[in-house]
């Protein structure tokens, strides 16, 4: 039975009631009747304030996992659009660092995995056209606007039509962040991998390698993870990637 058509039914019987009603003559059956209709109403009313009350919860929950979910992608935004988009250059000459090795091989001393070398001779690049310039700051003004699908789409774009500039390194760095933000970790790994491979010397490779690492990790693939970040403690151990990957080998299970 209905709300309405339970209120339609008290209001009957108040109507037919009301003569008797108005003789003070109220018979129990009918007294009876209305105080059951009555207690019908209460508990329809119970029940449906029950499930706004469960509603509300439901729409507090996913406010609140829609709000978790903005910060962690707001944050990743702040991290890329805090790091200065700036001409690369050659990577420095790996030297000896200590400190870092010395953290590297003490964090991994009872897993330890064979550390690849990467090239170390730079890639001979062009310098960037005024019209790779203007691509590629396009692009990158999109990642400071937030608009991931869009900066997605214009740096595949530059980093195809634009192969063998000093940019180029920078675009595909760029698109690896760009996929950890969407959530493509596979796609990372590709656009991480190709800095490696394909832009040796890139001031961009320390970072892209430690990236390597991280994703690693974050799929499982510790033995992987501890080989890339060390690679970065060994060949780059002055860059600001070094350090990183020295506090993550140390924080790792």
């Amino acid at each position: 039975m209905s709300t309405r058509f339970k209120i339609s039914s008290l209001a009957l019987v108040l109507t037919l009631s009301a003569p008797i009603a108005t003789a003070n003559t109220i018979s129990p059956n009918v007294a009876a009747d209305l105080l059951y209709q009555l207690e019908m109403l209460q508990q329809e009313v119970s029940h449906l304030r029950g499930q706004v009350e469960q509603q509300q919860y439901e729409l507090n929950k996913l406010q609140a996992l829609s709000k978790d979910r903005y910060i962690d992608l707001d944050k990743r935004v702040s991290d890329l659009t805090s790091k200065v988009a700036s001409a690369p250059s050659v990577a420095p000459a790996a030297n000896t660092s200590q400190t870092n090795v010395a953290n590297a091989n003490s964090a991994s001393q009872s897993k330890s995995v064979p550390v690849a070398t990467a090239p170390v001779r730079p890639v001979k690049l062009e310098e960037p056209s005024a019209q790779a310039k203007v691509a590629y700051d396009e692009a990158y003004d999109l990642i400071r606007a937030k608009n991931f699908e869009g900066a997605q789409t214009a740096l595949r774009s530059f980093v195809k039509t634009y192969p063998n500039n000093s940019l180029t390194g920078n675009g595909h760095y760029w698109l690896g962040e760009l996929a950890l933000v969407l959530g493509n970790q596979g796609e990372a790994l590709v656009q991480f991998q190709t800095v490696q491979d394909d832009f040796a010397g890139h001031a961009k490779v320390p970072d892209a390698i430690y990236k390597l690492g991280i994703v690693n990790d974050q799929l499982g693939n510790q033995s992987m993870a501890r080989e890339y970040l060390q690679r970065v403690i060994v060949n780059y151990p002055d860059s600001n990637s070094a350090t990183l990957a020295t506090n993550y080998l140390n924080n790792m299970k």
